[in-house]
Parts: C-alpha cells; sequence; structure tokens
C-alpha cells in the first residue's frame, strides 16, 4: 500500500503540514523535527525528492565520513575508494571530513555536522579511546547515528572494522605453509587496539605452534619510517628472523626497500607480509605479500548497519561487526 503524508505524521506525532513542509525543503522547521521526519519518511519507504534545474531527484541517505588522522599516501585513498563504492551502491551520499585537531575542537564541530543535514557519521580515529566514544554519545543527539570503522574495545557505538586478530593470525599460518620457523614482527603503534589484536593473533599462532619460534619485534608507529628505522636494528641483529610480519603496508615497503638497498634478496634471505594489500604491493618489485582488507566490503556493512540504526533508533548501541580478511600471496614470502 502507498505511504502517504498521513502515515509519516501518524509515525512521528507530527501535524502532515509541518511533515508536508519538512518534506518540501523548508529550512523553518527545527533541525530535530526535520531529522525525525525524514527517518521516518525513510523507515516507510515514502520517496523523497529535491529539485535541480526543475528535474527531480531522489534524496539520498547523507553520511559524513569523518577522519581524524588523514594524511597522504594509499591506506586513506583506498578506504575512502571503497566506502565510496558502497555509498553509491547504496544510494547514499558520502562526503569526506579530516579532523585532525584536539578531541574538544572534534567534538565542537561533530556537533555542527549533527545539526545539518547529515543523517549520521562513520568515524575512522583510531587514536580515540572508549571515553571519547562515549562523550560523543552523550554530547551528540540521541537519534543520530555514529559508526566506528576503527576497533574500539568495549564498543559504546556500534563498530563495522576488520578482524585484526584473524589478520595476524593468518600471517603466522602463512609462514607456517611456506616453510618458516623462525619469525619476527614489525609492530604498529601499541595505543591502538587494532595493532595490538594484529600482534596477539600472530603472536598467538606461533606460540601454538611448536615447530614455530618467535624470535625478534620491533615497535614501529604504522609510517615508512619506522620501516626503514626496523631494518637497521635487523641488520644489526645476530640471530635474524626467517620471515617478517609488518602490521600494515607502509612499514612493509619501508623495511623492504633498505634491505635490497644493502644487498638483500627476498624471499631468500627472508620473508616478509605486510597488513592492507595496499596498490604498491602489487606494483613493487619483488612484489609483496599482504593480509587482504576489502574496504568495500567494509563500506557496505557500515551503509547496511546505518539504515539499520535509522529505521530502528532504539536498537542496542556498541555492536562489533568484524569484516573477514585473508592472505594475498606474493613474491615477498
Amino acid at each position: 500500500m502507498k505511504v502517504t503524508l498521513k502515515d509519516i505524521a501518524e509515525e512521528t506525532g507530527y501535524s502532515i503540514s509541518t511533515v508536508s513542509r519538512v518534506l518540501n525543503g523548508s529550512d523553518k522547521i527545527s533541525t530535530q523535527t526535520r531529522r525525525e521526519i525524514y527517518q521516518a519518511a525513510k523507515r516507510l519507504k515514502y520517496p523523497i525528492y529535491h529539485t535541480i534545474n526543475g528535474d527531480k531527484i531522489v534524496d539520498s541517505l547523507k553520511i559524513c565520513h569523518v577522519l581524524t588522522k588523514f594524511s597522504e599516501g594509499e591506506f586513506y585513498s583506498s578506504m575512502f575508494k571503497g566506502m565510496s563504492r558502497a555509498a553509491e551502491k547504496n544510494d547514499a551520499q558520502l562526503s569526506l571530513m579530516n579532523l585532525d585537531k584536539p578531541f574538544d575542537d572534534v567534538l565542537r564541530i561533530l556537533k555542527e555536522i549533527s545539526s545539518e543535514k547529515y543523517e549520521g557519521i562513520v568515524l575512522f580515529a583510531p587514536e580515540f579511546k572508549k571515553k571519547h566514544y562515549q562523550i560523543l554519545r552523550d554530547e551528540l543527539p540521541e537519534n543520530f547515528p555514529i559508526i566506528s570503522n576503527a576497533l574500539i574495545e568495549n564498543p559504546v557505538v556500534t563498530s563495522v572494522t576488520f578482524d585484526g586478530y584473524s589478520g595476524g593470525f593468518l600471517a603466522g599460518e602463512h609462514f607456517n605453509n611456506q616453510g618458516y620457523k623462525q619469525c619476527g614482527i614489525l609492530k604498529g603503534p601499541f595505543e591502538e587496539p587494532e595493532s595490538r589484536y594484529r600482534f596477539n593473533g600472530f603472536r598467538d599462532y606461533l606460540y601454538q605452534n611448536t615447530k614455530m619460534e618467535f624470535c625478534w619485534e620491533y615497535q614501529g608507529d604504522y609510517s615508512f619510517e619506522s620501516g626503514q628505522k626496523a631494518f637497521e636494528t635487523f641488520h644489526k641483529t645476530e640471530n635474524t628472523p626467517e620471515a617478517i610480519f609488518a602490521c600494515n603496508d607502509d612499514m612493509a615497503h619501508g623495511f623492504l626497500k633498505e634491505a635490497l638497498a644493502n644487498g638483500y634478496k627476498i624471499p631468500d634471505d627472508f620473508g616478509l607480509i605486510g597488513y592492507d594489500d595496499l596498490p604498491i604491493c602489487r606494483r613493487h618489485s619483488p612484489t609483496i605479500s599482504s593480509i587482504h582488507t576489502d574496504y568495500e566490503s567494509l563500506g557496505m556493512v557500515t551503509m547496511e548497519k546505518m539504515k539499520e540504526i535509522l529505521a530502528n533508533p532504539n536498537q542496542q548501541e556498541g555492536v562489533l561487526s568484524l569484516i573477514p580478511v585473508s592472505v594475498n600471496h606474493r613474491e615477498s614470502s
């Protein structure tokens, strides 16, 4: 049966005239009222239109993708490309915003975003702790969805991210399948949960396999430069590992570049696997093995969760969804 303005009015408790004004684009209605009516209309699958050059265009879900540590390089471009593809397939408009600022400034700007015509935020802030998300949940409007694409231990907002523990576990399994016994790891920032999960998965695989040895580790920070510095330490080590898991591709690339410059042959002298499977892994010589993360899949699940929250505002918060990862075996291992 066709949904009418009366149905939306009954769903929200507002008058038919108020519903009509909101859906016709009036900006003289409060932000809270507009959001409630728009959400109800989409929940009931009422067709919403806006006009461009006289043509009626179906209104789509408007989401702000907020990053707090955006930097040049393949990681963020790959992430946003995958998220954008997913948004297009879900009839959503995805806007990118970089907020590399102190938390109080981020909070202030997110409050401003929540009062505009965005229906929700997808947040990638790997440095945030649980307390930061709790403040966001308390300070932003109750019916304004927040989804995190960074891992939160004991999440207080819905989180959709990759299964980092399994990624580390698969790296260890891959080395075992390739016949490596003595293994090491180039770790990411300890303060980020995702980094610790990758390390824990790798370590756990090696510890449960009595034929393998965990013999070397270096504390990196996900940067290309820390990969280079890790090689300097590796190069001075007497009993070097046969294979190294770098917890992201930038560090793997930096490590490999220095190794090749110092005359090492890969994988003859040691095997290497990274994490993220960025385009550099395919273009480098030798090509780099890596844990594959599918950003379009990440985006698809994120969009599905956003729609679920908008359709059911009272559903349970703090749900964690993990996207599977896999091994992409190339020349470096």
